[in-house]
């Protein structure tokens, strides 16, 4: 597993060639916000200011969208950014502010309420004077005074790059800033007379970000995201086995996702070559997963789902092309719900783990080649999911737990990092969810690293294996292994099981 990654003067020689581009403007608002967004992901944005201050207000709402947003953990809901959202204030200030400020008016409202209802609060005169707490706010925080408002730091970073757009606001948008204002001045003043009260509703300030979230849910939706939330139900969904495990019907949020698709636009490709290549986060076009590609020098791993595509692809353009929809789809259900090596998914390994997946899923089934000529490729890879989870993931936890159970250690703090270890794996193993135990395994790697090794990498919500490995011998080496790859065929399956069933042995 590769990820393309770009040496700083190669990054600093593409950023000058886009810049040193002729109609520079023209070029900037024909690309794909998501290319505008790369640019900013490799290289800073700091370093991409003048780029990003010619986008539209359309391309800045789709950057917004997925720069704004993050959460550390995939299947949770992602949260508002308001460091980042400052730090992009003081970015495009610095290029012009008053075409800045032109942005914030031409932007969703609500958006902009709430994103700077985190950067400052807003008070009356009247209110200033009710709180008990005034005095000793101001004198902690920045403040300045507009037009009977007072409005007050909440963070002191790009304070003073706000200060100045606010004044251009005050001055050349008055009337949106008055409207701000107000809005604002009501948020904050919930905010000073309920801070530290308990709450049996949401505040205006969280009501705000709410409509924000499921505006912002909205759009990506319509570009193909899948939300944190559904994405963790359809792999929780996949793991478990259903009384009719070749049943072809779809679950119920593949089933909405697709019936959304087909009211959705067909994006064309509208980015530059050299800015093309270094696309990274979530997947958009089929053509760029690795579905076709010459079959590796140690043998084709993706064998039957490569075939089944093939022959799609030469006999029903249009069943192809749907494949390659919910390929993309799995892919990016991968990157919003599904933790790998304690991380996010990468696109790039995302769609070779959605591949490894499938294949394993059509090894089980059996199917003719023109399987997906006709049906959806869904259930196969459900099928492959649950094979991965109950065969691999959750049979290398559950050995490891017999292991420790019959291990017997004089060292006492060994001991009580075992039994700690063993009762914490019990209690993932019954919520299956034993991959939350996989940071915590320090003590198997005093133990015998080269399990340790193996362990940390079967015991994932997406296990790999080491590359290779089932070429090597019959029995796992013990070695510690560097490269690993997707499961994506029953021996690799085998392979992890006998390894697992071989830890009493190893860790003895």
């Amino acid at each position: 597993m590769t990820t393309l990654a770009f040496q700083g003067g190669a990054a600093r020689h593409l950023l000058a060639r886009l810049l040193e581009t002729a109609n520079l403007a023209q070029v900037v608002q024909s690309l794909d916000p998501k290319v505008l967004h790369q640019l900013v992901r490799h290289f800073g944005l700091e370093e991409c200011g003048e780029v990003i201050a010619l986008a539209t207000t359309q391309q800045l709402t789709q950057i917004f969208d997925d720069d704004l947003w993050s959460s550390k953990t995939p299947g949770i809901a992602e949260q508002f950014d308001a460091d980042r959202f400052s730090l992009w204030l003081e970015v495009l200030a610095e290029v012009g502010e008053a075409v800045t400020a032109q942005k914030l008016v031409a932007m969703d409202f609500d958006f902009v309420t709430g994103a700077l209802s985190r950067q400052f609060l807003v008070v009356d005169g009247e209110a200033l004077m009710a709180s008990p707490d005034a005095a000793e706010i101001l004198e902690a925080r920045e403040s300045y005074d507009f037009s009977g408002y007072t409005v007050i730091a909440k963070r002191t970073e790009s304070w003073d790059a706000l200060l100045s757009l606010l004044t251009i606001l005050d001055h050349q948008h008055h009337v949106f800033f008055k409207k701000l204002m107000q809005r604002c001045c009501q948020i904050s003043t919930e905010y000073i007379v309920d801070n530290g009260g308990l709450y049996e509703v949401l505040t205006a300030d969280e009501q705000i970000m709410a409509d924000i979230a499921d505006a912002r849910e909205a759009r990506r939706q319509q570009q193909g995201h899948v939300a944190a939330s559904d994405a963790a139900a359809f792999l929780k969904l996949a793991r478990q086995r259903q009384e009719d495990d070749t049943s072809l019907d779809l679950d119920p949020v593949s089933t909405a996702y697709f019936r959304d698709l087909l009211h959705r636009p067909l994006s064309g490709e509208r980015v530059n070559a050299f800015l093309a290549s270094i696309e990274d986060g979530v997947l958009n076009n089929p053509r760029r997963l690795p579905l076709l590609a010459e079959p590796s020098i140690g043998g084709d791993r993706f064998s039957r789902i490569r075939a089944q595509l093939l022959y799609a692809e030469n006999h029903e353009s249009t069943a192809y092309a749907r494949r390659s929809e919910e390929l993309v789809y799995l892919a990016n259900v991968l990157i919003a719900g599904c933790s790998f090596q304690s991380r996010r998914f990468r696109a790039v390994e995302a769609a070779d783990a959605v591949l490894a997946i499938c294949n394993l899923g059509l090894e089980n089934w059996q199917l003719p080649p023109g399987f997906l000529v006709q049906q959806s490729l869904i259930p196969v890879f459900q099928t492959g999911c649950r094979i991965l989870y109950e065969d691999v993931c959750l049979f290398a936890a559950t050995r490891l737990i017999e292991a420790l159970s019959e291990l017997r250690c004089d060292d006492r703090d060994i001991h009580d990092q075992i039994t700690d270890l063993l009762r914490r794996m019990k209690t993932q193993v019954a919520a299956g969810t034993p991959w939350r135990e996989r940071d915590n395994l320090n003590v198997i790697a005093i133990l015998d690293p080269p399990s340790w090794a193996m362990l940390v990498n079967l015991i994932d919500e997406c296990a790999v294996v080491p590359r290779n490995a089932c070429t090597s011998s019959e029995k796992p080496p013990l070695r510690v292994a560097t490269e690993f790859e997707f499961v994506a065929e029953n021996r690799q399956v085998a392979w992890a099981r006998n390894f697992a069933e071989s830890l009493s042995e190893r860790l003895c």
